[in-house]
């Protein structure tokens, strides 16, 4: 978490933010079930107030599927869909709705349902969609992976919830016990943990790599080689937008949308409003005859090796 915050801090991009808050969140949500655990008062009264107002688990279930809901879809440079809204706010009137049930196993078990099949969701979304990620990425290579695992943890929290609150809670009126570990969840935000860990401490490798001594001296001339290889490359790419009838504005953002930059970060550092941005780069899918930002690169990777192979 302070990893991502302190990037955050640094480069001050959204999703980091998003990182930080939902690992907040599991800390915040761990601290609480290892004290139901430990402190038999505690214990008591939160599961009381859990079969009659969970609005603790609400909060932090709605919070944790709404972050990851964001940073996946930003992942593949997309907006939220409207079917995902209506997810989300199906999730919600169901989470308010179910503690109105009386007491039982039934009642929990219906409770926690959603989220473990949203968790499920979420891995088949990121499975269908993690071929538009460059796979030599770091992202590229983790992200079928955190498909995968949402997949077979969401289904084992399922199974394992299921057995705990029909075989081991207990839900009579005068005796309430809850055990709220789950084992399943807990190996999958450890996993979380660990890729993310690896993710942010890649990234702060990369920003303070040094360049070697007996390197530095081949410097200047790759400097002079990489000029001519930018000459080349802004050749082809003025016969791109001669070919696609792009105008010069639309070409300043078409580079930076082929460094899969988002709107926000192309307004920034073009000076433009955001909603000019957004104009121009629904223009250029217009005449790319695409409609998402990876169909961009791919037409641009399809002309430049059409140009190089002549």
């Amino acid at each position: 978490m302070s990893l991502s915050l302190s990037l955050y801090l640094k480069e001050r991009k959204r999703n980091y933010l998003l990182i930080s808050l939902y690992f907040l969140l599991l800390i915040l949500n761990g601290l609480i079930v290892t004290m139901s655990e430990t402190l038999q008062i505690f214990a008591n009264d939160y599961n009381r107030q859990f079969m009659v107002n969970p609005i603790i688990e609400t909060i932090y279930y709605l919070a944790t599927f709404g972050i990851a809901l964001k940073l996946v879809t930003d992942l593949f440079e997309e907006k939220v869909k409207a079917y995902q809204y209506g997810l989300y706010i199906g999730f919600a009137l169901w989470l308010i709705a179910v503690p109105f049930m009386s007491n039982s196993a039934l009642k929990v078990w219906l409770y926690y349902l959603p989220s473990q099949l949203l968790t499920v969701y979420l891995g088949i979304y990121l499975l269908s969609h993690y071929r538009q990620v460059k796979q030599s990425s770091f992202l590229g290579k983790y992200t079928r992976l955190i498909g995968i695992m949402a997949i077979i943890f969401g289904l084992s929290i399922v199974v394992e919830d299921t057995f705990i609150i029909y075989f081991r809670d207990i839900y009579h009126t005068n005796m309430l016990k809850i055990h709220n570990r789950n084992v399943s969840e807990d190996l999958f935000h450890i996993s979380l943990c660990i890729i993310a860990i690896k993710y942010f401490l890649s990234n702060y490798q990369t920003e303070n790599e040094e360049v070697p001594l007996a390197d530095k001296a081949n410097l200047i001339s790759a400097v002079h080689d990489s000029t001519d290889v930018y000459e080349e490359e802004q050749y082809y790419f003025d016969r791109f937008m001669d070919k696609y009838g792009i105008t010069q504005r639309e070409g300043e953002i078409l580079q930076l949308l082929l460094q899969r930059k988002h709107n926000q970060e192309i307004a920034n550092q073009l000076y433009l409003s955001l909603g000019t941005v957004k104009t121009h780069t629904h223009n250029i899918f217009i005449k790319l005859q695409v409609e998402r930002r990876s169909e961009v690169c791919e037409v641009w990777e399809a002309y430049e090796k059409s140009e190089l192979s002549q």
